[in-house]
């Protein structure tokens, strides 16, 4: 493989259906380079499973000449939007975080998802969502928001993005141009 067809299957974004990646996926690993695997709730059965799963995929890009890790990730917000349900940590929907109005407490939340996405090998997680709650008849919304003012919005998940990124795992504040304002 060329060096920019490399480059380019860097940065596909693999999903797939079931609890084993398939022959095809494993071949877009392989053969394209294919860099960044998202698993979504068809994924997930146990923590053991997934971390089985993700050491399978590294293993595939690592064998294949891969210069770096796959990057693997998942939406864990909270809430209704958890890939990962019990026996992992079931954590409230944002809103709650939100009437807190801690930082810390924001912090601590998203440190404490860190170190569950880590035991599994995932390093990227589409969260927190930063969207300003400001229509109660948007239906995507609602409690995945921190709340509606802005102000708190911003200081509660820039320090979520703190815990996350100092657990070692990379944070996506979401949405934009967004559901919310």
């Amino acid at each position: 493989m060329t060096d920019l067809a490399r480059r380019v299957g860097q940065r596909f974004v693999l999903g797939f259906e079931g609890l084993a990646a398939s022959n095809d996926v494993k071949a877009m690993i392989r053969d394209f380079g294919a860099g960044h695997v998202v698993l979504f709730e068809r994924n997930v059965e146990s923590p053991e499973q997934v971390a089985d799963l993700v050491r399978e995929l590294q293993a595939v890009a690592r064998d294949t000449g891969h210069d770096q890790p796959l990057l693997v990730s998942v939406d864990q917000e909270g809430g209704r939007f958890s890939r990962l349900r019990e026996p992992w940590t079931v954590w409230p929907a944002p809103r709650a975080l939100g009437r807190t109005g801690s930082e810390e407490l924001a912090r601590r939340v998203g440190a404490a998802l860190a170190v569950e996405l880590v035991a599994c090998g995932i390093r990227l997680n589409f969260a927190p969502v930063v969207d300003v709650d400001s229509n109660p008849d948007n239906p995507a919304i609602g409690d995945r928001s921190l709340g509606p003012d802005p102000e708190l919005v911003g200081r509660l998940g820039v320090a979520m993005v703190k815990g996350l990124q100092e657990g070692g795992v990379a944070a996506c504040a979401k949405h934009f141009p967004g559901h919310g304002d």
